[in-house]
């Protein structure tokens, strides 16, 4: 593991540990920050910034607000880049709170009572693991994309929840520490996605609750891990979760696993004919059709796996047809 070089100023033991994560993210690190530091509470609270070797300002940045804010905030900087994965458990790592808040540095809150009623919730009730809140989805220019999201209803969720879909924007999350420590091995090589196998096992010892309350802006940033990277990627994404995460949930939840795998093999099949790779979408029907229970989602894998090889077999017979040059024979 490497070990990040940490500028720790003396404070006194926090409450909750903001971790906030950064890779050139010079632009938007002080607004980041800014929302923090408006945060009203009645406990010691800490800023953790992980930097993963930036290229631009980010450190000069992180080093102004840390001599401005000495007894809140820490710094850990690398010498080497080591990736997305580790950037977060290390950063989660050098938290001391009991409890640790989610935040990327190209997003920020919206809300100053958000630590505070987050808080709460964790004090008041040990059953639940991750607390969360909805989120507004905005460009870097300032536009809203969606002023709600996730879908779901606010309320308690279980693991079904959380296998089905990833419901829980990580600038919205606040979990008890120590939860990371039971991440696999694997979780080290599965970038870009890097907090739903977090949430799957906070459901394995207890609940999350997402509040009915929108608290803060994900950014949409050009170039980010996910967004910007269109349905072939999302698909591609989800598909690897499922590949994983059998390995850390009980036997008896592997049959709802898999047919969500084969839904999202499904998605890519459909994608990938609509683009014209035929073979690829072929290959990706066929991991539909076998990734659920046989009789699983029988139909649907049925007719996705049948229309791509109807469309490949179309297109080899076209291709056969055509001379080099394009022309019709």
């Amino acid at each position: 593991m490497t070990t990040a070089d940490s500028n720790l100023a003396p404070a006194a033991t926090p409450l909750v540990s903001v971790a906030i994560t950064s890779f050139n993210s010079a632009q938007w690190l002080p607004r980041a920050l800014e929302s923090v530091l408006k945060q009203r509470t009645e406990y010691p609270i800490e800023i953790v910034i992980g930097d993963d070797c930036s290229q631009d300002a980010t450190i000069n940045v992180a080093q102004s607000y840390r001599e401005k804010y000495p007894h809140i905030i820490r710094l850990c900087e690398r010498a080497a880049n080591v990736g997305i994965q580790r950037n977060y458990y290390e950063t989660f790592e050098q938290c001391r709170g009991k409890y640790i808040a989610w935040l990327d540095a190209d997003d920020y809150w919206t809300d100053p009572e958000k630590l505070s009623i987050q808080t709460a919730v964790l004090e008041d009730d040990p059953s639940v693991t991750v607390c969360c809140h909805y989120v507004r989805w905005i460009t870097n220019e300032g536009e809203v994309k969606r002023q709600k999201y996730p879908s779901q209803p606010a309320g308690a969720y279980g693991l079904e929840g959380i296998l089905r879909s990833n419901l829980v924007p990580s600038p919205s999350a606040m979990f008890r520490n120590g939860l990371q420590r039971q991440l696999p091995a694997w979780y080290f090589d599965l970038a870009p996605t890097t907090d739903w196998p977090l949430w799957v096992l906070a459901a394995l010892s207890g609940k999350i609750l997402l509040l009915d309350r929108v608290m803060a802006d994900y950014v949409l940033t050009p170039g980010s891990s996910l967004m910007g990277q269109g349905d072939l990627h999302w698909y591609k994404t989800d598909a690897r979760f499922y590949e994983h995460i059998e390995s850390v949930i009980p036997r008896n939840w592997h049959r709802l696993v898999r047919s969500e795998k084969g839904k999202r093999y499904e998605g890519l099949a459909h994608w990938l004919r609509t683009q014209g790779d035929f073979a690829a979408s072929r290959k990706a029907a066929l991991r539909a059709f076998c990734s659920p229970f046989f009789m699983d989602r029988l139909r649907s894998k049925s007719v996705s796996l049948a229309g791509s090889l109807l469309r490949e077999a179309e297109w080899r017979i076209t291709t056969r047809r055509t001379t080099p040059d394009g022309q019709s024979s």
